[in-house]
């Protein structure tokens, strides 16, 4: 009877060992398991922050290096297209200027060294009658010329008796004896031949103030006098003269009004038209 009893309490003992057994392996188990995870996290953690700071040093670099490039100096950057059209530009504008400089030194060179305008190959002008238009204004010869231009004609050239005539009768019937009118005639420095000009201010033809001229007896007594104390006098105008009682041509200055202002709202030019 005491043989059984022992089995039965060595088998109690077995299963205690068992179970005993199988719950520390259970907890050695989840003690494993949780340092296992805790290790790859810690792992994953320390990778991520290995990137991170990777990645900072490379931005800090590149940041670093586009510094650098900024502190190069203007000259070893590449010029742009803009740019050297600018410069382009500029010697041209330069060079054009220099030669516009040059061609204008030549032509007042060329005015001074020429003397005469007289071109002697216009031919001579006709002395038909044509049309005329009478101009009352205080401006000046060279403004009358240009004006005669504009208007499609030319200061007035009187060519023959007969034009002159019907010039002086249309000035009488419009009541314009009082006005003194400018022609188209006139004579270059330090010269004393009177002519009249074509459209490009040349002169041409006779010689007005010749004793030979059909007009020699159509010029005021004692004129032209080529200059009036210091004032220069080149060009020729038409007017009533009462101490003669007759229309007369006279030499005067370019600007009548500057030399005289009682001239004011006296003063004229006669356009002629070929039409």
């Amino acid at each position: 009877m005491k043989k059984p009893r022992n089995n039965r309490n060595l088998k109690i003992v077995i299963i205690v060992i068992i179970c005993l057994t199988f719950i520390v392996g259970i907890g050695a188990g989840i003690g494993a398991g949780t340092y296992i995870s805790n290790k790859k996290a810690q792992t994953t953690e320390e990778t991520k922050l290995k990137d991170t700071a990777l990645n900072d040093s490379s931005q800090v670099k590149g940041d670093g290096a586009e510094k650098e490039d900024d502190k190069k100096p203007e000259a070893d950057k590449p010029e742009t297209n803009d740019s050297k059209d600018d410069k382009d530009s500029g010697n041209g504008d330069n060079s054009q200027d220099s030669s516009q400089n040059k061609d204008n030194a030549d032509n007042s060179s060329q005015s001074q060294n020429q003397g005469s305008t007289y071109d002697a190959s216009v031919p001579a002008d006709d002395t038909g009658i044509h049309r005329y238009e009478y101009i009352i204004s205080d401006c000046t010869w060279q403004e009358a010329f240009q004006d005669c231009l504009n208007r499609g004609g030319y200061l007035v050239r009187i060519n023959s008796s007969k034009e002159y005539e019907t010039i002086r009768k249309e000035i009488s019937r419009q009541k314009m004896t009082d006005i003194y009118f400018k022609l188209g005639g006139r004579r270059d420095n330090q010269s004393q031949d009177y002519y009249w000009v074509n459209q490009d201010n040349k002169l041409f033809g006779e010689k007005l103030n010749s004793d030979d001229s059909w007009c020699s007896d159509e010029w005021m007594g004692g004129e032209p006098s080529f200059q009036d104390g210091n004032l220069e006098e080149k060009y020729m105008d038409l007017f009533f003269y009462d101490g003669e009682k007759r229309f007369v041509w006279n030499d005067v200055p370019d600007d009548m009004l500057a030399a005289e202002p009682a001239y004011s709202g006296k003063l004229g030019y006669i356009c002629e038209y070929e039409d």
